[in-house]
């Protein structure tokens, strides 16, 4: 493998070993031809692939969310697409971000679900719902502070309650 003076270089991997994915087990032996760490990078079409960054041409956040590191998150659901900063929540409309709520108080990483039209996320300090037919977001004490949100078959399991 060559370095570049500017500190680049490429790496090929073959397609069979990119295709096992990342190892299963840190117990798995070494040489076996697992993938042991991926950051910044996806296999698409025996291909590893750098993600893009969100202020490339996806969605442009840049001078709307100030917030460092790891801000903006983004959540792609089924009927629409949220990008939350600290305390803001906004929906991206296809060109334009658009504040739906906030500020609300800051917590940990924003943690979501959706079931269509209604989401229910939480950071761990506040919990926000989207009401399916008005589209608005609220937040409610109605429902449970969470860390971890996930659907398991169609049941809302929480994790890391406050």
């Amino acid at each position: 493998m060559e370095v570049l003076r500017d500190g680049t270089f490429n790496f090929t991997i073959d397609p069979g070993d990119l295709s096992r994915g990342l190892r299963p087990s840190k117990r798995s032996p070494r040489n076996a031809k697992f993938l042991v760490q991926s950051i910044g990078a996806v296999g698409l079409d025996n291909i590893l692939q750098v993600i893009d960054d969100l202020e490339s041409d996806r969605v442009d956040s840049v001078g709307t969310i100030t917030d460092a590191f790891p801000y903006p998150q983004i959540f792609v659901f089924t009927n629409v697409i949220i990008v939350c900063s600290r305390q803001t929540i906004y929906e991206w409309d296809g060109t334009t971000l658009n504040a739906m709520l906030g500020p609300v108080t800051a917590g940990q990483l924003w943690s979501a679900v959706d079931f269509y039209d209604f989401i229910y996320m939480s950071n761990g300090v506040v919990s926000v719902l989207r009401d399916p037919q008005s589209k608005l977001y609220a937040t409610t004490t109605n429902q449970p502070l969470a860390n971890a949100i996930c659907n398991f078959n169609g049941q809302v399991v929480i994790g890391g309650i406050v």
